[in-house]
């Protein structure tokens, strides 16, 4: 494989927790489940404004949509494959869904190597997914069914865990916590009742991706 198809299979852990935190909001119908976009949007410089556009009103039925910026943190062990980053998510919508989005995330989170377990074993299911999780909105394009580990069996569970060693990305825990930044996150200036919270994602993982072998 060349440098530069290398450098395009690249893996990103951010999209991976992007698409099963997706799939567990449809779960709950937070984010409808016939929605064709991607509720997850990278940080850009252009106003929430232009994704609401002339729809911006104080409707409960207007669609969640939750940015993300990647942080990368430092290693918590000298074992240089043994990374940490922060997710820094903000939540824009209708006040009601903000909320149950951020409580959403948390729950399915805020477990350390239970939560690290579960999204583990969502990636082993969709690995044909994982350069499809950064849909922007307005794009084509689906994301999986909700996929839950909650009714398989210990042997089931543990062949599973053993696959998801195998991939580019496997994790090891996660923890959340809440930005404290209650001036200019309680509401959008512009715009009455799109409300915004953020929340931080952090998580320990190691790669395993083609990139890895050029730097042994």
């Amino acid at each position: 494989m060349d440098d530069q198809l290398i450098g395009q299979n690249t893996f990103f852990p951010g999209f991976i927790v992007n698409g099963y935190l997706e799939n567990e909001l449809k779960r709950f119908e937070i984010i409808s489940p016939a929605q064709t976009f991607s509720s997850f949007i990278p940080v850009m410089s252009s106003s929430i404004d232009d994704l609401y556009g002339e729809f911006l009103t104080n409707d409960s039925s207007l669609p969640i949509y939750i940015a993300y910026d990647r942080l990368s943190r430092f290693r918590p062990s000298p074992f240089y494959r043994h990374k940490r980053e922060q997710m820094v998510y903000t939540i824009h919508g209708p006040l009601e869904k903000v909320y149950a989005t951020a409580r959403v995330i948390q729950a399915a989170l805020d477990r350390e190597d239970s939560a690290a377990q579960d999204v583990n074993l969502w990636s082993s299911k969709n690995q044909d997914k994982w350069f499809d999780l950064n849909l922007t909105p307005g794009s084509q394009g689906t994301f999986p069914n909700s996929v839950r580990f909650i009714d398989i069996d210990a042997e089931t569970q543990a062949q599973e865990t053993r696959r998801s060693t195998t991939q580019p990305i496997f994790f090891h825990n996660f923890k959340t916590f809440q930005m404290d930044e209650s001036r200019d996150l309680l509401e959008l200036a512009a715009v009455r009742g799109i409300y915004r919270n953020k929340i931080v994602v952090e998580y320990d993982y190691h790669t395993n991706d083609p990139i890895d072998a050029l730097y042994t």
